[in-house]
């Protein structure tokens, strides 16, 4: 899943994580979206999107939070997949961790 999808989830909750889904909701033609299991690189590519529409500081430390949480999330999500589909477990190691 992308990180945006993964932020859809707190538009009903309160609080910080749910203003940032929104904010992402509502510049949702423009929000950059990393593919799913890309991960190397799209950390600074959001945040630098952020930076660039005068995100406050307060964004800026949700979103480390929320980034944290989906890098966490999504690798669990993404090795259960593999290990139910044999031969898959190589291929999301090597999105997760390119060779040089």
């Amino acid at each position: 899943m992308t990180f945006y999808t993964f932020m859809m989830r707190y538009r009903s909750d309160e609080g910080a994580k749910r203003d940032l889904a929104c904010d992402m909701r509502d510049d949702k033609e423009h929000f950059p979206r990393n593919g799913t299991g890309k991960f190397d690189g799209w950390h600074r590519v959001l945040r630098g999107y952020l930076e660039d529409q005068r995100a406050c500081d307060g964004c800026l430390e949700v979103f480390e939070e929320c980034w944290k949480e989906y890098v966490k999330c999504e690798k669990a999500r993404l090795k259960r997949n593999s290990s139910r589909q044999p031969g898959r477990a190589a291929e999301w190691q090597l999105s997760l961790f390119p060779q040089a």
